[in-house]
């Protein structure tokens, strides 16, 4: 199979990685040009692993009969969003991002075969051509359009667990909710899952941001029991949020397809989920 991977942050090094270790044909979209070449010279590391794969600065390298894998942030998405309906426009499509703001993009293209994907894993990103994990990934498929089949072979394409889903929307809304809850404050404040729950400052900030979240969303009680969150976080004290994960590697997090979705899904106003908005934002803005 052939994989063209866009953006090569955690998410797109990682998928990049696990691919060609698999035996796939990979090739890298990244806009630095710099990795571009650093990623071609020294190909993916991990540990003592290294895949070597080609990687481009543009999308018409892509080949056109690759799964595209699109793991760039929902503010990176609207001019390859465009390229894609005239360079791509006959390959299949799957967007591993964050959030649930990309499906506004997803459909508005004329592809005919979108998916959905969700990532879990600990990868951290270590440097443009380095990566870091210990678990296995685990990546949730579903259909946005076309067919289901189209597909399928993506559950064992990779180094990792897959399953697929009926109901994509509402798998990503449900991831959207626990992401929602972990990533601003653990991004914000530069700080391990463990801490949410053993430092009473940020445990007080987290427990301000479920009921804020839960007057929004009540159906947050059944989808996320906050008791459920809590003890997964205190049960890997030292994972790193993706959102924290980006930070520490100086790329950019996703703060609009997570936490824009969240705040145009409600009328309520949400202040601290706002306000930790406005100062990712402002992070960004700052670097």
């Amino acid at each position: 199979m052939k994989f063209a991977i866009i953006g090569a942050g955690v998410t797109g090094l990682l998928t990049a990685y696990l691919l060609k270790k698999a035996g796939h044909e990979v090739q890298v979209i990244s806009q630095q040009q710099e990795q571009v070449a650093l990623i071609n010279e020294n190909g993916i590391i991990h540990g003592e692993n290294r895949q070597q794969l080609t990687a481009y600065a543009d999308l018409e390298h892509i080949d056109s009969d690759a799964f595209v894998v699109l793991t760039s942030t929902y503010e990176e998405l609207s001019p390859i969003v465009r390229l894609l309906k005239i360079r791509c426009a006959s390959n299949k499509i799957i967007f591993l991002q964050q959030g649930m703001l990309f499906l506004e993009k997803a459909k508005t293209l004329s592809h005919r075969h979108i998916a959905a994907a969700i990532l879990e894993t600990d990868c951290v990103k270590l440097s443009d051509t380095e990566i870091h994990f210990d678990k296995t990934p685990q990546v949730t498929f579903g259909l946005v359009k076309g067919h289901v089949e189209e597909f399928q072979g993506l559950l064992k394409a990779a180094s990792w667990k897959a399953i697929w889903v009926e109901r994509v929307e509402a798998q990503l809304f449900e991831n959207v909710l626990l992401a929602s809850l972990i990533d601003p404050l653990t991004a914000m404040m530069k700080i391990q899952n463990g801490e949410l729950v053993t430092n009473p400052h940020a445990y007080e900030l987290f427990r301000n941001l479920y009921n804020e979240l839960y007057l929004a969303f009540p159906e947050i009680e059944s989808l996320q029991p906050i008791e459920l969150v809590a003890a997964s976080c205190a049960a890997e004290p030292n994972a790193i949020s993706r959102m924290l994960a980006d930070r520490l590697a100086g790329d950019p997090m996703e703060v609009e397809g997570l936490m824009l979705y969240v705040l145009n899904r409600t009328k309520l106003e949400l202040p601290l989920f706002k306000s930790l908005y406005h100062l990712l934002k402002t992070v960004e803005v700052a670097k």
